[in-house]
């Protein structure tokens, strides 16, 4: 087995191969990245995470959250992914990542920080006149003005085209009559500019506008005080006859549906490297505090219950990286296959990757709530009083609703799948193919190699969610009906999405183990394996009995038997090599 280099298309991880391609990992940062990560990281530990810093934010001090914007505004930070002719830095979106990464370090503030930069900017920044973007995108990378995005109602969340705020022309067509109520606004209470989502004189469609804070008749409203990320502001924004300019409506009349979705698209790929960056925290706590807490004459790291803890909440970090930065890598180099002046066309090369995104955005926010509620349970009745580590424990809840829920990011995984043609028409000639090959009177053995061994172990996988698609295909006829009847059955929908962020994880470890090879890659790599096999193993059972009966379930079983097919590692001793491994460093 060799490494190479591919043109990866978007969803194609679930297709078996021959060999593993190479991907991007956070060993292949350049010196400019590594030198952003330095930079944020001396930032966040100075002015950020201080004990004085913490209070003022969690205490909801608008004025110190601005003036911690401003300073990373004078730094670049805030316009690092738009364009130099507009105050940005033009950088690419691995650097997005580390940015993303460094700034999870404060729960709150990372919230703020990446409404404003992403959710909050990027419309205007992708979609925006020229004389948008030049009129308020120099003000926000610089700081010197807040965004904020307002999309969700009390009817209008994940079912997006139920908005019901409206926007009537004036009878001289210079302007548009805004009202309604926008619920959860993130920056709300102390944002500039709001990317709004409304409907024009009754259409069934949304238009997205910018609606300046200054504007007559736009309200804030009533503050949020949240579970988690209570330093972050989360507020109403009412609209009563509010006034916005024929010339702030942004995109195409009827097409906000569009910008919504590109926008959440980075979002989740953001959020995702964000749950890295809390996640490294929260495991660099807990192994200090557990050299330090002693217990029985001796620190609690020397016991094998704590020992595990500290190798799985490292393990998902693992996963979490690998991930996150293999999708930063396809990213930009799908951006970097078309001309970056040209919104529509990055959109594109960012949209080929929606299935990764979601996908990266379900596991990382679940990784994440592990690892926080191990890091709690390691500091024992300390980590249950006010401050870290159960800041972090609550403000970890939130991913998983933020950009779209886990649910509805899992049910629409399979659909965006379904509208990829060219791995459609690769799932259905291999599901058939495969279902022959498993037939046949033997299968490999098991090889001595660890990679090889594990590579097979992943093909093995892919081969039986395969098969499973073939299965999905004859009851539900998906591609025929564009997936309206499978969109019935939503536990069917929720099994498939999870073999996938299963089989995505498990290619994105092997990947990297073989790329950067170490002690510590490799057991993690295998540790990795060891858990995810017993639950793909598990999905894909559940999901033949689902979709198939008779004679071809059982003929379906046996293949699957076949085709999953692996030896358990002794997990005490790769948690305890894992574990010694962290606590020497």
């Amino acid at each position: 087995m060799s490494e190479i280099k591919e043109v990866v298309r978007g969803g194609s991880f679930i297709i078996p191969g021959d060999v593993l391609a190479e991907i991007f990992t956070i060993a292949d940062l350049t010196e400019e990245q590594v030198m952003i990560r330095k930079m944020l990281n001396e930032f966040m530990t100075d002015n950020v995470i201080t004990d004085e810093a913490v209070r003022r934010i969690e205490g909801k001090d608008w004025d110190f959250t601005r003036k911690l914007l401003l300073e990373l505004g004078k730094l670049g930070v805030l316009g690092a992914e738009v364009p130099e002719e507009y105050g940005g830095q033009g950088l690419d979106k691995v650097s997005g990542a580390v940015i993303a990464e460094g700034v999870a370090k404060q729960g709150s503030f990372a919230c703020t920080f990446l409404a404003h930069t992403g959710i909050g900017t990027l419309p205007i920044r992708f979609f925006g006149t020229e004389e948008q973007k030049r009129k308020y995108l120099s003000k926000l990378t610089s700081g010197e003005w807040v965004a904020a995005y307002s999309l969700t109602e009390v009817g209008a969340g994940s079912d997006a085209n139920n908005v019901k705020t409206r926007a009537m022309l004036s009878s001289d067509g210079s302007h548009y009559i805004f009202n309604g109520e926008k619920k959860f606004v993130t920056n709300g209470g102390f944002a500039d500019v709001y990317t709004v989502f409304a409907k024009i004189d009754g259409e069934d469609k949304i238009t997205a506008f910018i609606v300046e804070r200054g504007f007559s008749g736009v309200t804030v409203g009533k503050e949020e005080h949240k579970l988690g990320i209570q330093g972050s502001s989360t507020s109403d924004l009412v609209f009563q006859d509010a006034i916005v300019p024929v010339e702030n409506l942004l995109g195409e009349r009827g097409r906000g549906f569009k910008i919504a979705v590109n926008i959440l698209n980075l979002g989740r790929f953001k959020l995702g490297a964000a749950c890295l960056g809390a996640g490294r925290m929260c495991l660099d706590e807990a192994l200090k505090y557990s050299k330090d807490r002693k217990q029985f004459g001796q620190p609690i790291c020397n016991f094998g219950v704590i020992r595990q803890k500290l190798a799985q909440m490292a393990v998902k970090n693992y996963a979490m990286e690998s991930m996150v930065y293999r999708l930063a890598g396809h990213l930009e180099e799908a951006i970097g296959r078309v001309d970056t002046k040209d919104s529509k066309a990055v959109l594109d090369a960012i949209e080929e990757f929606v299935v990764e995104c979601s996908l990266t955005k379900i596991f990382c926010s679940e990784a994440l709530d592990e690892v926080v509620d191990e890091n709690v349970q390691i500091h024992g009745g300390s980590g249950f009083c006010e401050g870290n580590p159960e800041r972090h424990y609550r403000d970890s809840r939130i991913n998983r609703i933020f950009e779209g829920t886990n649910e509805i990011n899992r049910m629409l995984l399979v659909g965006m799948l379904l509208k990829k043609s060219s791995v459609m028409m690769q799932i259905g000639a291999l599901g058939k193919k495969i279902v022959e090959e498993t037939m046949a009177p033997s299968l490999q053995s098991e090889s001595e190699d660890m990679m090889d061994r594990l590579f097979g172990y992943l093909n093995g996988t892919k081969k039986s969610f395969l098969i499973v698609c073939d299965c999905v295909n004859d009851k539900f006829l998906p591609i025929l009906d564009n997936g309206k009847e499978l969109t019935k059955h939503q536990i069917v929908l929720v099994a498939l999405a999870d073999c996938l962020i299963e089989i995505y994880k498990l290619d994105s470890v092997l990947r990297v183990a073989q790329k950067n090879r170490n002690d510590l890659n490799d057991r993690m790599t295998r540790l990795v394996f060891s858990d995810s096999l017993f639950t793909v193993d598990r999905l894909i059972k559940e999901l033949l009995i689902m979709c198939s009966d008779g004679d071809n379930q059982r003929t379906r079983l046996a293949m699957i038997r076949r085709l999953i097919k692996f030896t358990p590692e002794n997990k005490e001793d790769l948690c305890n090599e894992i574990a010694e491994k962290l606590l020497a460093s």
